[in-house]
């Protein structure tokens, strides 16, 4: 309702005030919105202030028929509710901070009736004596709609009108719970590539192919509906639970393939899906829902934007994984507190001389139980839950405490080189933090380079400029890492600031069968140089490349054949061997 100067006179004149009148305004306004008035009785000043609401609501003008002394039950409440609504508003025995409520049938219309839920509250004075009674009237009825109404638009999806994923996991699970011997298929599907539909066409376009999607969905589920379920996720994620059997789950899925190609859009549509079916160990476990969605999108991530494939089941390979995954996870951070990380180098050196140049610093996990664990298992795991800033830093402060013990005794040292990973660009605080350790060590800044992978240089360009633009204004190397793995790396040598290029040669392997890849890594090297970039080979595994790469002009590599990374009591052996010239290996070679 709305609180007109009539209503707020009313209230002026039922109570001088300003803290009942403040409390009665508010408390009509929160009722504006809902199907209920207020009734105020005053025991002091004997008046009763009724809001002018309950004319819409109810049959009657109240306040007029109390004015006039001639309030009449029987044209207000049911017969039959009478006598309960005479005692309800008996207040002789009723006291400060009592409370009481009732439900009856009130007339709306002359002959027309409908349940009201009446509940009151007694307020006291200053002296703890009852002053004041509050009653509030709610339609029962229309509260219920009112909320039947908000029960259905919770459930369903405002875009597609499709049930909602909290409606579909209720629904789910109920169903699974009611058919406990059945198996069923979990099918979590997106469109790939959806952001560039987004971006050519707009998102009133894309609204119209989910809006369409959906159709075809629930057009397929209407003769099964009671035994599946199906949702909108999210953006362009849906999901369809349904009996598993192979070919349905085909058949949805060709159908809805089919559909979206037949889509008036001038853009080849693809959809990808991932398929869990649910086992006797579901059953027995009851799995949750939510569970068997997310075995569904790990199914889904194997064929995500592949041109060949578009369907992919969970198995017992993408099982393991998971498990192994998860028992990383679960042991990285006592594995961090424990040092089981440690630092091993892998020497850089000129290929001619032989002579160690630096190193870079990997990191090995070497497990109590397992032993040691290769980097490929746990890196892209920790590159996924953000764990990698935590142990880039690890192995920053290490590699510090290491050059500093070094100087401390009086050795040789060369520059060692640290990762920093494309989750560390997003940290704001990394230069600081970076410098700050340094400065703990006192380790000299000529002494420490950082590199960058070329994939972190084609996804975000400007954190990456402003990174090596600060680490180079504090004296630090900038190493572009990975340089031919990626897509896009020539503009960024322009664009982002580095100082020494790695090239990897396991994509651009030189040999004499490969004379494009010869060209181009030949031209790479020779545009390094006049970029005034040192550049160094990293891969390097023969001493047939060696001699090509020493033939175009590159002098420094880093890989198994010179040397494979080891911890650093054996680099530090290294260090004190003679190093063995081209001459000598190319012999060593030859006698074999």
């Amino acid at each position: 309702m709305n609180i007109d100067q009539e209503s707020q006179d009313n209230l002026l004149s039922v109570n001088e005030s300003g803290n009942n009148e403040a409390e009665l305004l508010r408390e009509s306004r929160i009722l504006e919105h809902t199907h209920s008035f207020i009734v105020e009785y005053n025991f002091k000043t004997k008046q009763c202030y009724i809001d002018p609401a309950q004319r819409r609501h109810v049959y009657g003008d109240w306040q007029s028929d109390i004015n006039n002394d001639r309030i009449n039950y029987k044209k207000v409440v049911l017969r039959d509710d009478i006598p309960a609504i005479q005692a309800f508003f008996d207040f002789s025995d009723l006291k400060a901070g009592d409370s009481r409520s009732i439900s009856a049938r009130f007339y709306v219309e002359a002959h027309e009736y409908e349940w009201y839920r009446v509940s009151l509250v007694c307020y006291a004075d200053a002296e703890g004596e009852k002053e004041r009674v509050l009653i509030t009237f709610t339609n029962a009825e229309r509260e219920l709609e009112t909320v039947r109404k908000l029960k259905f638009l919770l459930a369903k999806d405002p875009l597609t009108h499709m049930p909602n994923l909290e409606s579909f996991l209720q629904m789910t699970e109920k169903m699974i719970c009611t058919h406990p011997d059945q198996s069923y298929a979990i099918i979590r599907m997106d469109i790939d590539k959806f952001r560039i539909i987004n971006q050519m066409y707009g998102t009133k376009e894309g609204d119209n192919i989910l809006r369409y999607i959906g159709v075809k969905i629930q057009e397929w589920a209407g003769p099964i509906l009671e035994t599946s379920t199906y949702c909108r996720i999210s953006s362009d994620l849906f999901c369809i639970c349904m009996p598993a059997d192979a070919g349905d789950i085909q058949e949805i899925i060709d159908f809805i393939q089919t559909s979206l190609h037949a889509y008036p859009l001038k853009f080849d549509m693809v959809m990808s899906f991932g398929v869990y079916i649910t086992c006797e160990e579901d059953r027995r476990e009851q799995t949750c829902v939510s569970t068997l969605m997310d075995r569904a999108a790990s199914a889904q991530r194997m064929v995500k934007n592949s041109y060949m494939n578009h369907v992919a089941y969970y198995d017992s390979v993408i099982r393991k994984k998971e498990i192994a995954e998860q028992i990383i996870i679960s042991e990285m951070k006592k594995a961090l507190e424990t040092n089981q990380f440690q630092v091993y180098l892998q020497p850089k050196c000129q290929m001619d001389t032989g002579k160690i140049i630096g190193s870079e610093a990997l990191v090995r996990w070497i497990h109590p139980s397992q032993g040691i664990i290769s980097p490929s298992e746990f890196i892209p795991v920790f590159e996924k839950n953000g764990f990698i800033s935590e142990l880039d830093y690890y192995v920053l402060r290490a590699t510090c405490q290491m050059i500093r013990k070094w100087l401390d005794d009086g050795k040789k040292v060369y520059p060692i080189s640290v990762n920093v990973s494309r989750t560390d660009l997003y940290n704001p605080n990394l230069p600081e933090q970076i410098k700050a350790c340094v400065a703990e060590f006192d380790v000299p800044h000529e002494l420490i380079a950082f590199e960058l992978t070329e994939s972190a240089f084609i996804s975000d360009n400007m954190q990456l400029y402003n990174l090596a633009r600060l680490l180079q204004e504090n004296h630090f190397h900038v190493m572009m890492d990975d340089f031919g793995s990626g897509y896009s790396s020539l503009n960024s040598l322009r664009e982002i600031p580095v100082d020494v290029l790695k090239i990897d040669l396991k994509f651009l392997p030189p040999s004499s069968d490969d004379k494009r890849g010869n060209v181009i890594l030949h031209s790479i090297v020779d545009m390094a140089k006049r970029l005034g970039l040192e550049v160094i080979v990293e891969g390097v595994e023969t001493i047939e490349q060696v001699e090509f790469l020493l033939s175009i002009g590159c002098r420094n590599a880093q890989g198994f054949y010179f040397y494979r990374p080891m911890p650093v009591s054996e680099y530090e052996r290294c260090l004190e061997e003679k190093p063995k010239e081209i001459s000598v290996r190319r012999q060593e070679e030859l006698n074999r």
